[in-house]
């Protein structure tokens, strides 16, 4: 699919981000704008108030109005007054008869006053607001009466700011809200336009209807798939199931989805990873339906933060076949390998015996060797019924006899067919590297006795994998090494054999015990608790 041009989501998602926020912008505004023009009202008409209670208590004032201070007196301190203080316009101080002691023109002075809000004031009213067009025009003033010392009214104050200050006031209100107003404007549009871009960059440049389209046809796909597939998130919920995974553990995706993982596999050690952050492969699981099942185990990351897991499960049962035949017919080349061997040096000392008129012995010698080989053979089928395994052993034995090494299967020995603990190719890599390294060692070796030992006890909770030699023993040099890949004193290019080992026991939580004297031999012990194995976990 073509990634589309993306135009369109965005246009959309622009558009409607822009109506929203202007809209939004413009309610806010008028409304920011009623309330901060009444809020500025009420302020004003508090101030107001306020200054002309003040004013009226002054003793300038009231001696003024008395006749024992000068008007004179009286201008000058209100003049100043008037001066230092920025939301009055005007202080106007009459006496009882209306007639002004005091006004900004000082023309206006010995003047009746021409309002009549001031009669209220002169009756008694408490300081109040009115509006009245004064000597000096129109005017919004508070109102107070000024009584003498005996509580008697002797006068009026007014304190007001003119209708054209209040305009201005309001129409800088109305600027500076449509300027913030505007700006918010800018801000929201700027925002929507990175939105529906960040929206659509989420959206990979696709549009939602296609994106939904994309991601059906990618569960389609795994859902073809035979591998069963599960992930989970940091907090162990299950996020993805695929058709196979919930066949495999009879499980229904939807009632499970969203689930945490202990809630309907709380054998399931796959939150493991989420502890480690390091995968597991080839951890071999017995599902809820009891089927056989290989697992690869891999930890999620999102911008390097462990974010989740996968589990990639195949049937074991088919691989385990596959694998069956591929390891078998190796081992059984090996096996052909050595015998072929062997059965020349066997033909030439047969042929040896005829040359020199010697029937009866050569008859005997193939009749005596093929019945060891026979219970060799025989007794290693009997105990090993693993045919990779069983396979190894005869070819180890056959390579092991021709060097002159005897190799010998302990009678104790035992593994079944149906065997769980380890897959077969596991069994091949530990055994087939630990004998080949003993036979090495005892072919260089010197001593007398050359001799293998091997071991194989599987038990219903625990699995023990031994492998004996009679050789020089490990160098001191190489025993803390020793399982490092490259590790060895063969030279260039060796030094796997046990890494490989290592690898296999830790994939498998084994435990690896080895001694080793020099001069005696060395033992390599491994161990398998069905506690530790995932395979009873999982």
């Amino acid at each position: 699919m073509s990634t589309p041009s993306g135009a369109s989501i965005r246009a959309r998602m622009t558009r409607m981000n822009l109506i929203v926020v202007i809209v939004s912008i413009v309610l806010s505004t008028a409304g920011n704008l009623y309330f901060t023009l009444h809020n500025s009202q009420d302020a004003l008409d508090s101030t107001l108030v306020n200054s002309a209670s003040i004013l009226s208590r002054i003793d300038l004032i009231q001696e003024a109005l008395e006749g024992t201070r000068s008007t004179q007196e009286l201008a000058e301190f209100l003049d100043e007054a008037t001066q230092n203080t920025r939301d009055i316009d005007l202080i106007l101080v009459g006496d009882t008869q209306s007639n002004l002691l005091y006004a900004p023109d000082h023309d206006l002075l010995d003047t009746p006053y021409s309002g009549t809000a001031q009669t209220d004031a002169l009756a008694g009213a408490a300081p109040y607001t009115s509006d009245e067009t004064g000597p000096m025009g129109s005017e919004h003033s508070a109102y107070a009466p000024v009584r003498d010392d005996d509580g008697n009214i002797i006068g009026f104050i007014i304190v007001g700011v003119y209708f054209r200050s209040m305009a201005q006031l309001t129409r800088h209100t109305v600027v500076v809200l449509s300027v913030v107003g505007l700006a918010a404007a800018v801000v929201g549009s700027t925002l929507a336009l990175r939105l529906s871009k960040r929206i659509k960059d989420s959206l990979m440049g696709y549009e939602p209807d296609a994106f939904v389209h994309r991601f059906h046809q990618r569960e389609d796909i795994m859902d073809a798939l035979e591998e069963g597939i599960m992930a989970i998130d940091r907090d162990k919920k299950l996020i993805f199931l695929n058709t196979a995974a919930a066949e495999m553990f009879s499980l229904n995706r939807d009632e499970v989805l969203g689930q945490s993982l202990a809630d309907f596999y709380p054998r399931s050690t796959l939150d493991r990873i989420l502890r480690t952050g390091k995968p597991e492969y080839n951890v071999s699981i017995n599902s809820l339906k009891h089927v056989r099942v290989l697992a690869d185990r891999l930890p999620l990351y999102e911008d390097g933060q462990l974010n989740g897991a996968v589990s990639i499960f195949r049937n074991r049962t088919e691989l385990a076949r596959m694998a069956d035949d591929l390891t078998g017919v190796r081992h059984m080349v090996d096996a052909m390998r050595a015998y072929t061997h062997e059965f020349l040096n066997k033909l030439h000392v047969i042929l040896g015996l005829l040359q020199i008129g010697e029937p009866e012995k050569a008859q005997q010698y193939i009749m005596d060797t093929t019945q060891i080989h026979r219970e060799a053979v025989n007794r290693i089928m009997n105990q090993l019924h693993e045919p990779s395994v069983a396979a190894l052993l005869v070819g180890k034995t056959s390579r092991a006899n021709e060097l002159g090494i005897r190799l010998t299967l302990d009678r104790e020995s035992g593994l079944s067919e149906d065997s769980d603990w380890l897959p077969p190719d596991a069994y091949v890599t530990i055994l087939g590297n630990l004998i080949e390294n003993a036979i090495e060692v005892l072919n260089q070796s010197r001593s007398a006795t050359k001799e293998i030992f091997v071991s194989i006890r599987e038990n219903p909770d625990s699995l023990l994998l031994c492998v004996e030699d009679t050789g020089p023993g490990i160098p001191t040099v190489l025993r803390n090494t020793m399982f490092q890949r490259g590790a060895s004193t063969k030279g260039r290019h060796r030094g796997t054999g046990l890494s490989l080992v290592q690898e296999v026991v830790e994939a498998y939580h084994g435990d690896i015990r080895v001694e080793s004297e020099s001069g005696v031999g060395t033992s390599f012990f491994i161990s398998f608790c069905r506690e530790e194995l995932p395979g009873e976990k999982e």
